[in-house]
């Protein structure tokens, strides 16, 4: 598979499952919301949950995003990186952009600033260094 083979997918839909590993070695899968920034495919998450703390400490994660309706996927794994949340208008314009792509437009800037102040989120992005996945039925 090509990663212009799976970009339509990956761009398309938006559940996903981000997996990282804890301290212990062991597999740590969440269901977030997915979109793409700067090529690379991503998700928002608090400070304190266990997914940011591991890709953090270990600076690598895998995202399978999932077409619902089908079951088709697209896995990605390589280096993630958090980007810390910040009260700047840079980061919250970052973070609508993401949410942007997630098909999860805000309605107003202003309700939306005033959410992401409450939740600080950050910006969790993944390099797709290995893809794969289920594209067609029956492959």
């Amino acid at each position: 598979m090509e990663w212009k083979e799976a970009l339509p997918l990956v761009q398309d839909n938006h559940t996903g499952i981000a997996v990282s590993i804890d301290s212990k070695g062991r597999a740590h899968a969440t269901v977030v919301s997915t979109g793409m920034l700067d090529g690379k495919v991503g998700f928002a998450s608090r400070s304190w949950a266990v997914k940011t703390k591991n890709i953090e400490r270990t600076g690598r994660a895998a995202l399978t995003v999932i077409k619902l309706d089908t079951r088709r996927y697209v896995t990605v794994e390589g280096p993630a990186s958090v980007e810390p949340w910040q009260d700047t208008p840079a980061h919250i314009k970052r973070l609508k952009d993401l949410y942007t792509s997630m098909g999860r437009a805000p309605k107003s800037d202003e309700e939306f600033t005033k959410q992401m102040r409450e939740e600080q989120r950050n910006i969790i992005l993944v390099t797709h260094e290995r893809f794969y996945g289920s594209l067609k039925a029956g492959k």
